[in-house]
């Protein structure tokens, strides 16, 4: 059977999950928030969610809205359920014409999706992912196919007792990966059907084809704008690969990110994101985690050498190993890993990893270049890689001709070059290469402190850069607390809350170090309030915090509880944890968090500085899992009770350092703020006094 039949106000056949709910028929601008099946405008819609926060507007012509958080699991699509009786070559082509406005944070594919049975088959063709290239290491890699002009790599995997159209079983899964991203364009599913064919994947009979949404233990959201499904035709033919042409600087490719990813993907737990002309890597768990490319194998030929340049910087480690890797299969589908380039790349210093011949080994296939680190997990950025023609010197510049001083490159030195190498040297923003260079204003091959005061010199009087500057200082009241928070960078108009860590520096464990990563790498600062005892061989972790400008507090020294001592050991014990604490930091005074949370008059009399306890409990303390924290959180950020409070957590537990990696990034996205508590008083109006106990700013 040969026909076209586009779809529009009617239904082929129909047929039923045998978990869903009875398909009922719907107009547009009905919104769905649990399982359901129908449909609407004569395309079959489902969502699916094992449990989580969905919502899916249906909004004519197989389009719809989107969005998900705090969910394991969900789909939300739009198509076609067959009957079962029929393969692809009994229907005829069927194709997708469509365009997605597709935002994920996290895990997340945009893809056609459906299922067969005889055999059993679950299949996807993915044009766009989020954090994590489907199906990964776990994936059987099989070859590719040049479909609709793009490259896919196809891979299978198997699903042992999982649920399925049939119930819990075992089956199979289908991928098509396409090698460059896209959110628009014609996806041809019969032409993967038969480019899986090829390679030993036999088809089913159909039963559903549909444009989907999915998300993984992730948030995110998407409109869809255009979701025209044809059925019925000829099918094309997987194209053959074409020879590809370097451009007139012998470069394959060039990813400079003034236009987004350009195809680059998270690698491992990593998250990658492109602003100001530099991919951001953060999230980062393992060393091996990074940001990856698919190289088109019919560009990159096995056998025959290619000259590969990356640059790279982090700005959290004194300095860090850079590794440039190729990841492929050998003939017998074993993995290699491939080291192109190395070099060592300072704090606050661009590095080039760079090979101007490296021979990709004869016979590999799926060929995956990453950056990665030899150790450690700190956040990176990476700019200008490129693969070009063998022996290409690939020559990247970081000046400017800009004066020095102007690292927002408006052709002017002014107040905002401070602010933004300020912002830069806590991690709260980054700098291009050329913005690098001149910031560098002592040319010394890094930006630092030192250049920063240069700066501030030369903006303050001109005439007299080499002579100290004095701050103003502003007048101290008794009994008040004197706020020097810096709130320049908040924005008064946005809800905020101050999360605040107890019983830190931890000897021995990763979570510090990612909750400070976490928070830094979405521009966030936070209080810790370190526990005196635990200080002495933890010194690196404080000095880090306070680097990253996170608001350093006092825990006491041994963490008793203060009301059962006298009025001489609560000040010594208060005393001491502050010695330790300015022998790190140089500050005089801290706020103080009583262990417990418990006070008394006595207590009150003897701290001479605020006392912080908090108006929201995380639990982390008493066994709160990841999914329990970020619903405490998010609950209170959606009936509007978590702005201006103060939220107690621990830096000590894991599922403390996942939620964190969560809500940092989900809040930004929401539009909220994490603050230190200083900056949160300060930025409000509000004034803390000597001696009280405080749970919000209310």
């Amino acid at each position: 059977m040969n026909y076209t039949h586009k779809i529009a106000g009617s239904v082929l056949s129909v047929a039923m999950l045998t978990t869903a709910v009875p398909i009922s028929q719907v107009c547009a601008g009905q919104i769905i928030y649990d399982c359901d099946t129908g449909i609407e405008d004569g395309y079959n819609y489902e969502l699916w969610k094992d449990y989580g926060n969905t919502k899916m507007e249906l909004t004519g012509n197989g389009t719809f809205k989107c969005e998900w958080n705090n969910i394991n699991n969900c789909l939300f699509r739009t198509g076609k359920k067959f009957d079962c009786t029929q393969t692809y070559k009994d229907i005829g082509n069927i194709a997708f014409d469509y365009e997605v406005d597709y935002h994920p944070d996290g895990n997340s594919y945009l893809c056609v999706y459906g299922w067969t049975k005889e055999p059993l088959v679950e299949y996807y063709i993915v044009d766009s992912w989020g954090t994590w290239r489907p199906p990964g290491d776990e994936g059987e890699y099989l070859g590719e196919a040049t479909i609709d002009g793009a490259v896919y790599d196809i891979y299978k995997t198997i699903r042992i007792d999982k649920p399925s159209i049939v119930g819990d079983t075992t089956f199979e899964q289908y991928w098509s990966i396409r090698k460059d991203k896209r959110t628009s364009g014609v996806i041809n599913v019969a032409s993967h059907f038969a480019a899986w064919e090829k390679l030993g994947l036999p088809a089913g009979n159909l039963y559903e084809a549909a444009l989907n949404i999915e998300g993984y233990q992730s948030a995110g959201s998407a409109t869809v704008l255009k979701n025209e499904m044809i059925i019925g035709g000829d099918i094309p033919d997987p194209e053959p690969a074409t020879e590809a042409e370097p451009d007139e600087n012998g470069y394959y490719f060039h990813s400079d990110f003034e236009s987004g990813k350009d195809g680059w993907a998270g690698r491992g737990d990593a998250s990658v994101s492109a602003s100001d002309g530099i991919l951001s890597v953060t999230g980062r768990t393992d060393s091996w985690h990074g940001a990856s490319y698919s190289l088109n194998s019919s560009v990159f030929v096995p056998g025959n050498s290619y000259s590969f340049s990356v640059m790279a910087m982090q700005n959290q480690a004194v300095s860090e190993e850079f590794k440039l890797t190729l990841q492929y299969k050998d003939t017998d589908g074993k993995e290699h890993y491939d080291n192109i380039a190395s070099a060592t790349g300072e704090m606050g210093q661009w590095v080039q990893l760079a090979n101007t011949s490296f021979e990709i080994p004869a016979g590999a296939s799926n060929l995956i270049l990453y950056v990665e680190t030899a150790s450690g997990t700190t956040s990176f950025y990476i700019d200008d890689a490129v693969g070009a023609q063998n022996g290409t010197k690939i020559s990247v510049s970081g000046t400017s001709s800009a004066k020095k001083g102007d690292v927002t490159l408006d052709g002017s030195v002014n107040v905002s070059d401070l602010v933004a190498v300020h912002k830069y040297l806590l991690g709260m923003n980054k700098i291009t290469l050329e913005s690098f260079s001149n910031a560098d204003i002592n040319d010394d091959g890094n930006v630092n402190i030192y250049d920063l005061l240069l700066l501030k010199r030369q903006l303050l009087n001109p005439e007299k850069k080499n002579e100290s500057v004095t701050e103003p200082q502003e007048q101290r009241i008794e009994g008040q607390w004197y706020n020097t928070a810096d709130i320049s960078w908040i924005d008064k108009s946005k809800p905020m809350v101050a999360i605040a860590f107890d019983d830190g520096p931890i000897a021995g464990s990763n979570c510090p170090t990612r909750i400070q990563n976490a928070l830094s790498e979405n521009g966030f600062h936070a209080t810790f309030f370190y526990w005196g005892e635990r200080i002495a061989g933890n010194e690196a972790e404080i000095k880090r915090a306070q680097e990253l400008g996170f608001e350093i507090a006092n825990h006491t020294w041994s963490h008793p509880d203060m009301t059962t001592l006298s009025a001489d050991q609560m000040k010594n014990e208060i005393t001491k944890c502050a010695d330790a604490l300015k022998a790190i930091t140089g500050q005089e005074e801290y706020l103080i968090r009583p262990p417990y949370l418990k006070v008394n008059d006595t207590f009150k009399e003897i701290a001479g500085v605020p006392l912080i306890n908090c108006g929201v409990y995380s639990m982390d303390w008493e066994g709160a899992s990841k999914e329990d924290i970020i619903n405490t959180i998010t609950s209170g950020m959606n009936n509007g009770t978590l702005n201006g409070q103060v939220v107690l957590v621990h830096e000590n537990y894991e599922t403390t350092a996942q939620a964190m990696e969560y809500l940092a990034p989900y809040m930004k996205a929401q539009g909220w703020q994490i603050v230190t508590v200083s900056e949160m008083f300060k930025a409000n109006n509000k004034t803390m006094y000597n001696g009280i106990v405080y749970n919000n700013i209310w």
